[in-house]
């Protein structure tokens, strides 16, 4: 063979080598799905798909350059050997269009699919759907590829994301399961988990709460009860009473006493900590033992060590600040803060200053000793200055300082004061039954509630009125908008105009808002929302009443 052909050849090979996809992260992945967008940390490991291309080539490639080293010069045919394989044909504009059909249509196939298990339509509006379509969207962006295995690999790590997000908790939770073979599973594979579970809380509170009326009075006693809900043979009631059970034990929740003569249910964290014992960070551990109910103090006295407490609160930190859109954050947060404040200014049974109130030499001396062990920790600013508060007033512990402790906190370690978890999109049941018999009624006591979870009046109010715009329902909009003294709305024609020339994305601000805050002024008649996003941007929503019931002030969230 000719020595120059035989070095193009060997460079050709090598080239498209070199173009394969080794994406083998949902941070890279999502990283190449969004290339305009924050990048998604999100490990995941290599998929069989994947590995097999990955070893295929790798086959063809040493088969190739066999070939290549141990061909005679003169082969006796009229052409050369062929250069390309399958995997890396030049990829046409043919193949791409077949690749995003496959892709799109899978994707609305586990829509559709998960609409059927969930039992409705609205399933899309949920902010863990809306991450895959937002992957399709972006691969249907993607124009032009080097290779067969560069669209092959792209196209397998969408469906992948497709799989997870749009799956059942349990689904998902069975996916994970089967991505940890090097025995290890990321932060992010669990915290999205447990954020799906609580998305979907509030439809199974609101299931919960509509089926176990009928049978409330008939339990005597709490507990006796809560364990046979949570045993795996659970018999007693109607069939959509126990298959609800069932179903809501499958999902993820165990069931709970309330308190107070109730039964409620949460995310079960001991399901998690089991399926994945040895396998996930110490942060992540360390919060799931806090979700089962770890408790650090009795009686106003901790019951841990000082130094059980200082581990703690790093795992707390590092949760915080490495999954910054967790949507359970804030609870986090308010955790963390009462952790920090208990180590630095003691609790009533287990002070940390003498009868003088001057803190103890042995506390100061551990405050140090932190601040050294965590020298690039944001809990150790913190300690620090408060030790530099502290030495400036003679290591005086006073009512005053300890006030200060919450300013010291820095925001991105600090709860949002008095927010409260919110979902804006997609509607419950009863919301959307209350939806529609309204629009036909528009009868103000369908409002009076109660609904499930922290939805006020107005939230409700609000929150119809939101999907009547993505739904882009404008007459029911236009029903839920302020009429009353001084509201200047126009008509339904020009009302729809003005809101289609808007271009409001209700959809995504539902994506990111995570908490709501509330204002009250005039005696009630107005109220304003503060909508909490993950970044910590805000956006505001005005209501005001008409004949006592609350309704969209005109131009709001425009």
């Amino acid at each position: 063979m000719d020595d120059k052909l035989f070095e193009e050849q060997m460079k050709n090979l090598k080239n498209s080598y070199d173009q394969m996809s080794t994406i083998s992260s949902v941070e890279k992945i999502v990283g190449e799905v969004k290339k305009a967008e924050k990048p998604y940390k999100r490990k995941v490991k290599l998929t069989l798909p994947y590995v097999a291309s990955f070893i295929g080539v790798l086959f063809i490639a040493g088969l190739l350059a066999t070939q290549l080293l141990t061909q005679p010069e003169n082969t006796g045919t009229n052409s050369p050997p062929s250069k390309n394989t399958t995997e890396n044909q030049p990829v046409t504009a043919n193949d791409i269009e077949t690749a995003m059909n496959e892709i799109r249509g899978y994707y609305e196939r586990k829509v559709d699919e998960l609409e059927e298990e969930l039992g409705f339509q609205d399933v899309e509006q949920y902010a863990f759907v809306q991450e895959a379509k937002e992957a399709v969207q972006k691969f249907e962006e993607r124009t032009s590829y080097k290779t067969q295995t560069e669209l092959k690999n792209y196209s397998d790590n969408v469906k992948q994301i497709i799989d997870l997000r749009v799956s059942l908790p349990n689904e998902e939770f069975e996916l994970i399961r089967t991505m940890t073979e090097d025995g290890q599973v990321s932060d992010e594979e669990i915290i999205k988990y447990i954020e799906k579970l609580e998305y979907l809380k509030e439809r199974y509170t609101d299931k919960w709460q509509k089926v176990y009326e009928e049978y409330q009075a008939e339990v005597t006693n709490i507990s006796e009860y809560v364990k046979k809900l949570n045993s795996p043979d659970f018999s007693s009631g109607s069939k959509e009473y126990i298959d609800l059970v069932e179903e809501m034990k499958r999902m993820g929740y165990i069931f709970i006493d309330g308190g107070e003569g109730t039964i409620y249910f949460k995310i079960d964290y001991t399901k998690i900590s089991e399926a994945f014992n040895g396998q996930m960070s110490k942060e992540v551990e360390g919060y799931l033992d806090i979700q089962q109910g770890a408790k650090i103090t009795s009686d106003g006295a901790l019951i841990i060590t000082r130094k059980e407490l200082e581990e703690r609160i790093i795992l707390l930190e590092g949760i915080i600040l490495k999954n910054p859109t967790f949507k359970d954050l804030n609870e986090v947060k308010s955790l963390y803060q009462l952790w920090v404040h208990y180590y630095l200014t003691g609790l009533n049974n287990t002070p940390i200053k003498n009868e003088q109130g001057y803190i103890d030499e042995e506390i100061l001396n551990e405050f140090d000793r932190f601040i050294s062990a965590n020298p690039n920790s944001e809990t150790s600013k913190i300690v620090q200055s408060f030790l530099n508060k502290l030495r400036d007033q003679n290591n005086q512990l006073t009512d005053e300082l300890k006030q200060e402790v919450e300013t010291l906190i820095p925001s991105n370690l600090k709860v949002v004061p008095n927010g409260l978890s919110v979902n804006l999109l997609p509607l419950t049941d009863q919301m959307m039954e209350t939806y529609e018999a309204y629009k036909q009624s528009e009868n103000n006591q369908l409002l009076d509630g109660p609904f499930a979870g922290n939805n006020t009046i107005d939230l409700v109010v609000a929150r119809m009125y939101m999907y009547a715009l993505v739904t882009e329902d404008y007459e029911m909009a236009y029903i839920l908008t302020y009429k009353g003294p001084g509201s200047d709305v126009p008509t339904l024609e020009q009302f729809t105009s003005e809101i289609k020339g808007a271009e409001l994305n209700i959809q995504k601000l539902s994506n990111e808002v995570k908490m709501v805050n509330w204002t009250y002024t005039q005696d009630g008649e107005r109220v304003e929302h503060t909508y909490i996003k993950q970044n910590g941007e805000t956006a505001q929503f005005k209501l005001r009443l008409e004949d006592g019931v609350p309704k969209v002030e005109y131009r709001s969230l425009f």
